[in-house]
Parts: C-alpha cells; structure tokens; sequence
C-alpha cells in the first residue's frame, strides 16, 4: 500500500504512467538493496581478512547456488578455496574448515568455544549444557563430565557402566531371537534399548519396550531433530521466520520443549521424594545434591550463573539424552547396513568373536583388547558413515586471528568433517568400506589423528566414551548371535542415508538368523513385544 501510494506520488510529480512510475522505484528499491549488500560486504572485507570464498545474493547469501547436500556441496568448495573457506548462508557469516590441523588448531581454543544464536535456539533460552557458553557451559560440562566418570562412563573403571549396558544387550537380543529370522526392523527396539542406558546413568530408571509415555517421549526427540532441520532457512534469513509455516514450526518446537520438559519434572519429582544425600546414584542425583548444598550456604542465586535450577536440570538431560540416542542408534544401524554390503568384513568379525570369546558367552569390554578386527570394523562404519558430516556448529567468541585471517566475533565456525574422513590424501581409496586402514601391521588399531567421530577440541562430544561402549557391546553381541541377511528379493539397503542434523540410514529390514549361542532365561515381560506399560528399575 505504501509503495502504491509513493508510486503515485511520484507519478503526479515527474509525469508518466503509474505503471512506469512504480516499475522505476521498483529498480531504484533493488540497485538501493544491493549497494547497501555491497557496502556491508565490501566493509566487513576490509575491516578484516576474511578467508576465500564464493559471492553470494543480497540477504539469501550463497544459499540459492547450494546444489544438493550441503556438506558434499561444501566438500567441492573446499576443493576450490582450500582448507579454510568463508560464505555467507543468508545474512550471516559462516567459516568452513576442512583441514584437519586447522580444525584442531582452532577448536582447542577459547574463542571458539561459542555456539551461534537465532530465535529458534533461543527457545532453549541460555539453558542446558550443549548449546550454552561462557561460564555457564565451563561449569557445566565439568560437573556432567566429572559424575559420568564418577558413575562409570571411564576407560579405567567401566564395570558398572557396563552391567546396565549389557542388561539392555541381552534383552534386545532375546527380543530378536524371539523374531526367529523373520524380516525386522531394529529402529524402534535400538532406540528403547539404548535410551533405556541412558536412562539408568542420569535418572537411575529404565522403561520396558513398548511403554506408551516413553515412546512419546522418544517421538518428541525425533520430532524435534526433523523440526529444527525444517528451520535451518529460517536461522539464516531473518525475513523467512515472519512466514506462518516457519511460525507453526517454532510453536510445535515450543509445545515439544514443553512436553518434554513435564516428562523430566515428573523423573525430578521422584527423586526429590526418595532423595538420600548419602547415597547418589545418578546425574540426577547430583544435580540435586548442588542444589541443596547451595541452598543450605545461601548461594543459590549464584549456582547455575543464576539460571532458574528446575530448568536447567530438565535441559541438561535432555541435552545428554538426545545427543546420547541418536548417534549411537544411527551408528548401529550402519554397521548392519554396511555388514549387508560387505560379508566378508562381517565374517571375519564372527570369526574372531568365536576365537576370542568362543561359543558359551557373549563379548564383554575386557575382550575388547583382544578384538582388534571388531574394533576397526566399528571404526570404519563411523568413518564411512560420516554420521555428523559438518560437526556440531561453533561460534567465535571474540575477534580472532586464524591461519592469518582475521574472524569476527559471533562468526558460524563449520568443522567439514566429511572432508576429513574422505580426503583421499588422508585415506586410501577413501570410498572403499576397509576396516585394516585402523590395524597397524603388527595388527593392532590404530586411529589417526585426522579420524574425529566425535569432535575434538574443548566442545568435543560429552559421551564419547559412553557411546563407543554402547557400540562395541551392542555390535560385536550382535554379530556373536547372528548371521545377518536379506529379506527375500529385497534389495541392499541404500549407503546415501537421510541427509538432517545427521546422515541417518533409510528405513530398512533384516532377517537375524541365530548361531549356536543361547543366552539364559530371564523375565518374559522384559522382552515380549507389548510388555507391561510400566517403569521398572525405579529409583
């Protein structure tokens, strides 16, 4: 209406049609539009030395020439500018790097140590541990750290870490035998038995398969990863998130948080109710031992950077439950899609399982010492998966020097971990599933430093070591007790995956065939496929 209105104002003072008036503003709005663009790039280019990269659109940056994934896309820019690129996705600056020296360099430092900021992580609103930072972040993640390792999630003393894992193993497996090699799909088992570990380590609780209130909850998690890719536009240029389908989106992810977050409050409020400062058992636990030894010295304004206590604890065991689920879950169902695609890996697995541990036991993580072709097929599945291809994103924290290049503070730092992991000067034949690029040719694994699954540097993954247990007794347990294969006439499941926040594997079936291993009898209602819909194991 107001462009209308000038349009005729300026037909009634310069003469000629409105239509040529309105199209003139129109070009005079436009060549307005992309001088200011150039200006702020041309500003910010000399203000500081920014790495190389392609040009982009006046407020869609480089985002219209982006041609299918975006990290196979970013993989030939690399290729073009080298190690270290810049490109603005909408109105924001974004450094990518694909040097793995850079990568570690920059990533061990504390200005980039940042997460990047949009309306829609704003929901979370500064509270959690992984995508806070500053002082708030520091705090936190050494106090989870220290009580993961306090509760087991450590090289050194794993015992009890590994009964709750292995509780899970077996009853998944008696779940599986119970299919008796009929087609199956391992989606939905996988995910309640690995929560379930999860569960025990920061709540102290497990669920049965197929209790109706942990499935929700397991759905709002998924949910939530397909919701905030549906917004990735949205974070990036601001004009986007005015559009009502990008607001519907942002109410569905505030409905989620809510949800999820009166499913903690419930767990808080039994813990409260059994709560014994003598006797901590979880992460839980500990959080609420900090809260009332704050409160009885007087500081409670100062714990958790004066962040509300109850909503930071909800936060944080979100934020450890959905990192947690999701990259072990998707790590394990690659590993059977990859033993599909390459049975001889698969057979030289079983047959060093059966040399090692033999046929009356299943594996525990005291052999794990003694599995090396195990351990380097679980490394390969993870490097040729490439679960998180563009890391979990970093934001500098102030002005920083780099590789000498000058980033501004608040600056989107990509690390293009996909390039790493398929850089054929890195690897051999970088395509090629080959589990002896990890053995050393004494036979023992062996990771290169450029081998980064999970991060590296001050932000690198929290449960790393949770989740390489979780994978290797999870996976060596699994090929022990079976032999895997095709439906048949189905076809190999797809290598490509579901391209989100991580490349996941495309919904596929696998018919388990039981060895000559029998695990003994426990509880049938721990393992039928519609089980009591209660909470067992409670605090």
């Amino acid at each position: 209406m107001l462009v209308k209105q000038f349009g005729r104002w300026l037909w009634h003072i310069m003469g000629g049609s409105e239509t040529q008036v309105c199209f003139s503003l129109l070009i005079f709005v436009s060549v307005t539009l992309v001088t200011y663009f150039l200006y702020l790039k041309y500003n910010r280019t000399l203000r500081y030395k920014l790495p190389p990269g392609p040009w982009g659109l006046p407020f869609c940056g480089y985002i219209p020439f982006i041609k299918g994934a975006v990290h196979l896309h970013f993989n030939e820019l690399a290729k073009k500018y080298g190690g270290i690129f810049s490109v603005n996705i909408g109105s924001e600056l974004t450094v990518v790097i694909s040097d793995y020296l850079i990568i570690r360099d920059s990533f061990r430092r504390e200005e980039f140590t940042g997460r990047p900021r949009n309306d829609f992580m704003n929901i979370i609103d500064g509270y959690g541990v992984v995508n806070t930072e500053g002082a708030l972040w520091k705090d936190q993640r050494k106090f989870v750290h220290n009580n993961l390792k306090k509760f087991g999630m450590n090289f050194y003393s794993p015992k009890n870490m590994e009964s709750k894992i292995m509780h899970e193993v077996e009853i998944f497996l008696k779940r599986l035998v119970m299919r008796r090699g009929a087609p199956t799909t391992l989606t939905s088992s996988l995910a309640v038995s690995i929560s379930n570990v999860i569960c025990s380590v920061i709540m102290g609780i497990r669920f049965y398969h197929g209790d109706p209130k942990f499935e929700r909850f397991m759905n709002l998690i998924n949910e939530g990863f397909k919701l905030f890719g549906k917004v990735t536009l949205a974070n990036h240029i601001p004009i986007l998130r005015h559009c009502p389908w990008i607001n519907n989106i942002q109410h569905k992810i505030e409905r989620n948080r809510s949800e999820m977050a009166e499913f903690f409050q419930e767990v808080i409020n039994e813990h409260k109710a059994t709560y014994n400062n003598n006797n901590i058992n979880d992460i839980l636990d500990a959080y609420l031992y900090e809260i009332q030894k704050a409160e009885e010295e007087n500081r409670e304004d100062q714990l958790f950077e004066g962040k509300d206590n109850v909503r930071q604890m909800q936060q944080v065991l979100g934020d450890l439950f959905s990192a947690g689920m999701e990259t072990v879950k998707n790590t394990l169902e690659w590993s059977i899609i990859f033993m599909l695609h390459y049975p001889e890996a698969a057979k030289a697995v079983q047959d060093e399982l059966d040399q090692i541990v033999g046929r009356s036991r299943l594996p525990s993580l005291d052999d794990r010492q003694f599995l090396p072709i195990t351990e380097a097929t679980i490394l390969e599945v993870l490097r040729r998966s490439n679960l998180v291809p563009l890391g979990t994103m970093h934001a500098t924290t102030r002005d920083v020097m780099l590789n000498d290049y000058m980033i501004p503070a608040g600056t989107s730092v990509v690390s293009l971990l996909y390039a790493v992991h398929m850089d054929p000067e890195l690897w051999d034949e970088p395509e090629a599933f080959r589990p002896s690029r990890f053995l050393s040719a004494e036979g023992k694994v062996s990771q290169p430093q450029f081998f980064m699954p999970f991060g590296v540097g001050r932000r690198k993954c929290l449960g790393e070591v949770l989740a390489r247990m979780e994978i290797f007794l999870f996976f060596s347990s699994l090929m022990h007790m079976f032999n895997l294969s095709l439906p048949e006439g189905a076809p190999l499941p797809s290598l490509e995956g579901n391209i989100g926040v991580t490349i996941s594997p495309t919904s596929f079936k696998v018919c388990l065939l039981q060895r000559d291993l029998l695990l003994a009898d426990c509880d049938n209602n721990e393992v039928s496929v519609n089980g009591p819909l209660r909470n067992i194991g409670s605090h």
